[in-house]
């Protein structure tokens, strides 16, 4: 019987699972072995748990390379950073395969995972999700672009009033002026009036 190490404690590998070395995993799963142990230490530091073989190196069973070929798949196609992708990953597992290190060596024998029927519904779900991220993702982006062009037209606006406002005040000023220079004009006139009037009256 394999022996495999979780927490510092032997027990027996899983009779329905096979572990798998790191390295195992690397080749068949394409990541390369530094990816694979950032992984590996991004998981266990959200506290889903990985059993140590002999060696006390990481030994991974089926169910782990679920989350660490889904966040493979979320930062190489979607382009998302290592903390993101392991939140997503995490949220679509259900919570005892989350945090393995809860179990006691005699439950995590009786952990039983269907591998394939579980890998389809957790490709499914990874879809689902990054469906509707991308549905979000659309959504903001056409807010954004109403948002723009909201902004453009209350531009226009404002500067269609500012224009008027200036051409208005602009236009008063020359009234002022104008007012300004006809008064002295008509009281100059007047002054002419009144003294041709007194120059012709008949003197008493």
């Amino acid at each position: 019987m394999n022996i495999a190490r979780i927490d510092g404690e032997q027990i027996p590998e899983q009779a329905n699972e096979v572990v798998y070395p790191g390295g195992e995993v690397s080749r068949n799963s394409g990541i390369t072995r530094s990816s694979l142990t950032k992984n590996c230490i991004a998981l266990g530091n959200k506290g889903y748990g990985f059993i140590r073989g002999a060696n006390n190196s990481k030994a991974l069973t089926s169910k782990d390379t679920l989350p660490i070929q889904g966040m493979k798949e979320l930062i190489q196609d979607k382009s998302m950073i290592m903390e993101t992708s392991v939140n997503v990953v995490l949220s679509l597992l259900p919570e005892n395969e989350r945090h393995l290190r809860g179990f006691s060596p005699q439950e995590q024998n009786h952990i039983a995972v269907p591998v394939v029927s579980n890998h389809l519904k957790y490709s499914e779900d990874i879809s689902n999700k990054l469906d509707s991220m991308e549905k979000e993702l659309e959504d903001l982006k056409i807010q954004n672009e109403l948002l723009q062009n909201q902004n453009i037209q209350l531009k226009q606006t404002m500067d269609k009033s500012l224009n008027n406002r200036d051409e208005n005040f602009s236009s008063l000023i020359h009234e002022v002026q104008e007012t300004k220079r006809i008064i002295p004009s008509s009281q100059e006139k007047k002054k002419g009036f009144f003294k041709k009037v007194m120059f012709f009256s008949p003197s008493i």
